[in-house]
């Protein structure tokens, strides 16, 4: 089961990430992430991965790929996959 949490705060979004996270998963954040970004402006994102139990990965990097040749705003992963 997936559990992800957005807060924005201080100009920056905060993505907290927990439990099982498959490519399914993965789009939906893509697209909540893209809709408040267009909306708000928003440059600084915090994904913070701690919690994952599992993360398909290759769905995660051609997703933080992506973010970065249509965004290119500053993005941080807290933790590791």
């Amino acid at each position: 089961m997936i559990k992800a949490n957005m807060e924005y705060s201080n100009n920056t979004l905060y993505i907290y990430l927990k439990g099982n996270i498959k490519s399914n998963d993965i789009k939906k954040i893509k697209r909540k992430l893209y809709y408040i970004i267009c909306e708000y402006g928003i440059n600084t994102i915090i994904i913070d991965v701690l919690n994952v139990d599992d993360i398909d990965k290759n769905s995660f990097y051609d997703f933080l790929d992506e973010y970065d040749i249509d965004y290119g705003g500053r993005l941080e992963l807290v933790g590791s996959i």
